[in-house]
């Protein structure tokens, strides 16, 4: 028995997570941020992390994701799924699907099964209404419908989501029910905060999906605009992180200067400890892939 304790004890907490089947035992509510880097994964406070990943890298992000106790939000690099393989091209559905050929050839079933527990969801990419991003041209509702048929055929038990307000989705009937998850990132120049989280709460409740709810902590009251102060960072936050429609609090984006900030730390501690008080949430709608 002693033999065995002192065994336990040498074990570090993260490598004792990962040897559970599942990559994460998660027991607490998904907090993190965006950008947030894989030599940190290990460090706390934070416990997820949205992340663009090249199919290539895609399982050792991973397996060092399992390792740290982190669940991860990946998406893939917007020059793959350009027709010019630039990032601020032209969005290229047979480029998408091509990506997605590459993703699953590196994720096959038995990797997705062990480490599921790390991988909290699939971003279908973002920013769609922003021409300048996709070569002047706005990525469409359908756009994303033929994208995500095409990705459940390839990545059936991992779920799938749009970093867009259910709002964006409700306009073409045929998207919600090829999706898991929306997205409602808040900064001050979408009004009140209560009444932001609250409206995507219930458009995502009456089309069937789960919203990640979170703060755009770099552009805190606009775009362009400066970063959250420490007290609207409590404020905004705790709203998204407490929201019972939230299935995880990710964030819009790390940045090393403020989060070095002893203040701006602080924060982040306190609503990792609030994240721990309540339980861990899927971003899968109910009867969508593996359990």
């Amino acid at each position: 028995m002693l033999i065995l304790l002192l065994l336990l004890l040498l074990v570090p907490p993260a490598t004792a997570q990962a040897q559970g089947g599942s990559g994460v035992s998660a027991k607490d509510f998904a907090i993190g941020l965006s950008g947030w880097p894989p030599e940190s994964f290990c460090d706390g406070p934070l416990s997820a992390a949205m992340q663009q990943v090249p199919p290539k890298e895609v399982r050792q992000r991973i397996r060092r994701a399992a390792e740290c106790g982190v669940r991860l939000v990946l998406i893939p690099p917007r020059r793959m799924i350009t027709v010019n393989n630039r990032p601020d091209g032209p969005f290229s559905i047979d480029r998408a699907r091509e990506t997605m050929d590459r993703y699953a050839e590196e994720l096959p079933s038995d990797f997705i099964e062990k480490y599921k527990g790390a991988i909290l969801g699939f971003n279908l990419a973002d920013d769609y209404g922003c021409k300048r991003c996709w070569g002047g041209e706005p990525i469409t509702q359908s756009q994303i419908a033929e994208w995500a048929t095409y990705a459940r055929t390839k990545l059936p038990d991992v779920p799938l989501g749009v970093r867009v307000v259910p709002d964006w989705v409700e306009k073409d009937p045929a998207l919600a029910p090829l999706l898991d998850y929306a997205w409602a990132q808040y900064h001050t120049g979408k009004g009140d905060a209560k009444s932001y989280f609250d409206r995507a709460a219930k458009t995502a409740e009456k089309l069937g999906l789960r919203v990640v709810m979170g703060v755009n902590v770099h552009d805190c009251y606009g775009v362009g605009t400066d970063p959250c102060s420490p007290d609207d960072l409590v404020r905004y936050g705790r709203m998204a992180l407490s929201h019972p429609a939230s299935c995880a609090f990710i964030n819009w984006k790390y940045d090393e200067r403020a989060w070095l900030q002893p203040d701006m730390r602080k924060v982040w501690d306190e609503l990792a400890e609030m994240a721990k008080k309540r339980g861990a949430q899927e971003c899968r709608k109910p009867g969508t892939g593996a359990g």
